[in-house]
């Protein structure tokens, strides 16, 4: 085999941080000075204060931590447990050939690293790539208003369908096809549970495959309270509906039409686009795009593709929605430039009142997605099209040529379609002899075929090769006839680029963010780590990319491995005794937990009783919202309080236990729970956590722990003593999980007995050497259309495996250890809060704020004091960082978190720069009015973007792309005090 490293694409030499032990930059003799400065003397005390009945004795145990020689032969081998081959699956999830332009893109660090685009000036790069997204999404579907990604199609679905309550007020219906994937109606009915929204199921004609029109319409004649109407356009048995016809029908009974679309067969050629379904065009669009951007990754990450209608006749419905938008702005100088816009909506502003609890979305499956439509080009796209449609011909015709085999429905088709088999189970076994996955089994005797670009003449004739195995030839018999109506009626006009142009412009996008990989990346409760290489070479392993989602277990061992071992080490870290992989983000972390709650209750009769949820006012906003998405809808009945109820802090910062108790009093066994981040979000741990803990037990309530801040207390800190019930923890945060400019998230959820029967999606079970997937007997049902964002995991677990016990707990102590260095040196520059809580311990971030004198000062230069602190984040800029978190959980503050992963040398540098932006705010706070200075565009003027949105655009060529006016890199270099001085002296010529 050689050395494993020369088969790396990349040489780990050359990388400052790879090398380094469980990636800690911080030198032995640099983490002593640390200590000293801090006034401790090993590790172990920086967890004095928390009690030593919650801690766990000693290092939790899950193996030794592997050498990176071992690390990258060890995934390799776990890789090539699974089984590659050939296969015509697609039920859930159709893939096509991934462009080259894709996995190079996977590589542009500037894109894959950096944070979601809230710092616009330093995020043009991503916000770029999620224009060309929704520009290229919008010109296949024709909808104006593409937003920036859902998780997936089933989560897009259910936030669709919660869209539509909003607009059609005082309805709590949603009719849906059957025609959708199983996977994805199973997670439609799991949101579901417990809240207001219902979805009613509308059958398939038997003989058509097509929807019930019939039934249909008695139900929506028979109901008033019914908004909109899900129907997919490629029926998940392969037979195309009439959209047209039932599109002017939903519109008839002035419903709602959501359409499920396949953005691929959208291409030329390919099927008619939703904007032109009936006279209308629905609604609003829901697909899957992961199969436009990459393989199928044993299921994740996907791609949820969202679309609304945004023209003259209807402004006001996108304002309903869920999700990030993009849009055209303009900076304080009137050059063009990109922004979030419309953001009022979401979780972090509205808390409880957000329309939706999503925080990460799958922010770079959609930069891929882009890309990969690029580089296919108008011509690429439509020969995939192409292919896929002249593949099912050619095999439906072949193989209803057999006796025994024929069309289940004699409705036309298109890339897709179901046969009846007599023999099925023949079938069934000859294919795995002939090691071929002919499609999916569904039902007694049938099996969907599906065929995209992926398969070429010989595994066409595979496929031909295993029917003539099993059944004779007989007669040729005439397909259905593919409506013209259904097809496609113009070109869709992409435009088609060279590769090399387009690899120059993503690099050059790259270059307008900034990376954890090159320096301090402060944004507190956000955990901006160094992300390992070694973790993506895993990811992009061919056995780890190419595996369907929807093979048997015995082709999928390694990938059930992977799933398993991350299942028991978590198990392991968190002290809890269950565990589910499924969830991708922290935020749908918390709707697990919720929905965990809300069925322990059920099972005991209290569902209806329990309908108060503890919420302190320091947390995440992904709680509020989470609480009302699980349907905690905080309202008065009959004068009573019904779902979220507040907690304040005390004055050191933490959980006022007074009060808690007072609540516990007044709402006693109505209490479902509680949710509570720890340590919270001003790095300060909850001491009485367990206090607490018992004290909601005490009326039969559970205890959610967000897990955000895991990085804190990663192995040192047993969640079981501390009385959690359930609690998420986020793999894009403490588990290096690169955040991708807002996703792909991901996250487990590990939960106490109690929950264990439960737990949504798989189980991973081990027998002997084989593993097997399992459902819990009373599972919750799905959150996902298959097993969660599975590259991600992958990426977990080598980083798992690169730690190992010893090395997880001293990346969470060096972590505390490099947050309290940093606070001890800048404190008594900056004042802290809470305001009061100088003394009490930090962990791993902190919040500054500046004293009055200073905002006074910026008040009189011309900055309002409301501004002050977001404008001090733009300062940052200027030093060639990312700005810290702003304004939360404090509104005068900012949160700043270090993780482990930068040198005291490092740190140094950065209380350098602190110490330089307090001096420059104090005699010169005027710079503030026209900070950034050197960035690629200057203050982006989001509120007139707000006003006037432009969400899409006619690509026929590249955008132009900014040069940053300074490197980021070389204003790092750069001494503080002439940074200071070139600061001013730009602010002067610009007034």
């Amino acid at each position: 085999m050689g050395n494993p490293l020369e088969r790396l694409p990349y040489n780990p030499n050359e990388l400052e941080r790879e090398l380094k032990e469980f990636y800690i930059s911080a030198s032995d003799d640099e983490i002593s000075q640390m200590l000293e400065a801090i006034g401790a003397q090993k590790l172990e005390d920086l967890f004095s204060h928390i009690s030593d009945n919650v801690k766990f004795p000693s290092t939790p145990d899950f193996g030794p931590h592997l050498k990176y020689e071992e690390l990258v032969e060890h995934v390799e081998n776990v890789a090539g447990q699974n089984k590659i081959t050939t296969h015509f699956l697609g039920e859930g999830l159709e893939t096509y050939k991934v462009p080259d332009l894709v996995p190079y893109v996977c590589n542009i660090r500037g894109l894959t690293t950096a944070y979601t685009p809230y710092q616009p000036e330093r995020s043009q790069g991503t916000l770029q790539t999620l224009w060309l997204y929704a520009s290229t999404l919008s010109k296949l579907t024709g909808f104006e208003a593409i937003n920036a990604s859902f998780y997936e199609r089933s989560t897009c679905l259910y936030e669709a369908a919660n869209t539509a309550l909003r607009i059609k007020r005082n309805t709590t219906t949603v009719l849906v096809s059957k025609g959708i994937y199983r996977g994805d109606m199973e997670v439609l009915h799991t949101q579901a549970a417990h809240t207001k929204l219902k979805f009613i199921e509308i059958p398939l004609d038997d003989k058509t495959g097509l929807l019930d029109q019939t039934i249909l319409r008695k139900e929506m004649e028979s109901r008033d309270d019914v908004a909109a109407v899900i129907y997919s356009q490629k029926n998940t048995n392969g037979t195309l509906e009439d959209v047209h016809g039932l599109t002017n029908l939903v519109h008839e009974k002035d419903l709602l039409a959501i359409g499920v679309i396949d953005p691929m067969l959208l291409s030329t050629g390919g099927l008619t686009p939703p904007v032109n379904w009936g006279a209308k065009g629905a609604n609003m669009i829901v697909g899957e795009g992961q199969g436009l951007a990459i393989g199928p990754n044993y299921g994740g990450p996907g791609l949820g593709i969202f679309g609304i209608r945004f023209n003259q006749e209807d402004k006001l419905s996108i304002r309903q929605t869920a999700g990030r938008y993009i849009g055209k702005a303009k900076d304080n100088s009137g050059k063009e430039a990109l922004a979030m816009i419309l953001s009022t909506r979401e979780q972090h502003i509205r808390r409880e009142k957000a329309t939706s609890n999503i925080c990460s979305n799958q922010s770079f499956l959609a930069t891929l997605a882009g890309a990969a439509i690029l580089a296919r080009g108008e011509e690429g796209m439509k020969a995939a099209v192409k292919t896929a449609r002249e593949n099912a011909l050619s095999m439906a015709k072949k193989l209803t040529s057999f006796e025994g085999v024929k069309l289940a429905y004699d409705s036309s088709f298109f890339n897709s379609f179901t046969l009846e088999i007599e023999n099925i189970e023949e079938l069934k076994i000859k294919s795995r002899e002939l090691n071929i996955i002919p499609g999916a089994f569904v039902g007694e005797k049938h099996l969907l075929v599906t065929t995209t670009d992926i398969q070429g003449d010989d595994e066409l004739q595979e496929l031909e090769n295993l029917f003539s195995a099993v059944f004779s030839r007989g007669a040729e018999t005439t397909l259905p006839e593919l409506k013209k109506e259904y097809l496609r009626a113009d070109a869709v006009n992409l435009p088609n680029f060279k590769e090399e142009e387009l690899k120059k412009f993503y690099d050059d996008l790259g270059k307008q963010n900034v990376s954890p990989d090159d320096n301090i990346y402060p944004l507190g409760s956000c955990t901006m780590k160094y992300n390992p290489y070694i973790n993506d070479y895993a990811a992009g392993l061919p056995g780890i990319t190419d595996l369907h989602p929807e093979c048997p277990d015995e082709y999928a061992q390694g990938s059930l491995r992977i799933l398993y071992e991350t299942q028991e080490i978590f198990k392991t870290i968190t002290g809890l005794p269950g565990l589910t992989t499924q969830p991708v983000a922290g935020a749908q972390g918390e709707l697990v937990g919720l929905k965990l709650f809300q069925a322990y209750h059920q099972s005991k009769g209290n569902a209806e009783k329990k309908n108060i949820i503890l919420i302190p006012r320091s947390a995440h906003g992904t709680n509020p919202a989470t609480a009302t998405m699980a349907g905690f809808e905080s309202k008065k009945v009959n004068g009573e309080t019904i779902g979220i109820v507040t907690i304040e802090a005390d004055e050191r910062g933490q959980i006022n236990f007074s009060q808690l108790e007072e609540m516990v009093s007044t709402y006693s066994d109505r209490i479902a729970g509680i949710m509570v981040t720890n340590p919270n979000t001003s790095g300060i741990f909850e001491e009485r956590f367990k206090d607490m803990a018992d004290l909601i037990h005490s009326v039969d309530g559970l205890v959610y722990m967000d897990g955000a801040n895991m990085n804190a207390i990663a192995s040192w800190v047993d969640l079981g003593k501390l009385g959690v019930d359930a609690v998420h923890n986020n793999l894009h945060k403490t588990w290096t999980i690169p955040h991708g400019g807002g996703g792909p998230g991901d996250a487990i959820v590990a939960v106490s007995e109690k929950l264990i029967p439960f737990l949504p999606g798989i189980q991973v079970v081990k027998e002997g050497d084989t593993y097997k997937t399992i459902r819990p007997e009373k599972s919750i049902g799905s959150f996902h259309r298959h097993y969660g964002n599975f590259a991600h995991k992958m990426r977990c677990y080598t980083y798992l495996k690169a730690l190992g016990s010893e090395g997880t707990r001293k990346m969470a102590a060096v972590a505390v250890l490099s947050a309290k260095y940093l606070y001890e040196k800048i404190k008594d520059t900056y004042p802290t809060l809470p305001a009061g809580t100088e003394d009490v311990p930090r962990m791993h971030e902190f919040i500054l704020t500046i004293k009055p004198e200073t905002f006074a000062a910026i008040e009189a230069a011309g900055t309002p004091k409301a501004q002050a602190i977001a404008k001090i984040g733009k300062l940052f800029l200027d030093f060639g960082l990312h700005a810290p978190t702003v304004a939360f959980p404090e509104v005068l503050g900012m949160m700043i978190e270090p993780t482990e992963s930068f040198s005291k040398k490092e740190l140094d540098s950065f209380i350098d720069v602190l110490n330089a932006i307090h001096k420059l705010i104090n005699h010169s706070p005027e710079v503030l009015k026209t900070t950034p200075h050197f960035t690629p565009i200057g203050k982006v003027d989001e509120v007139g973007a707000n006003k006037l949105p432009i969400l899409s655009e006619d690509v026929q060529m590249l955008p132009n792309v900014l040069e940053n006016i300074v490197e980021p890199g070389e204003l790092t270099a750069m001494n503080t005090q002439a940074l200071c001085e070139k600061i001013v002296q730009t602010h002067q010529q610009r007034v």
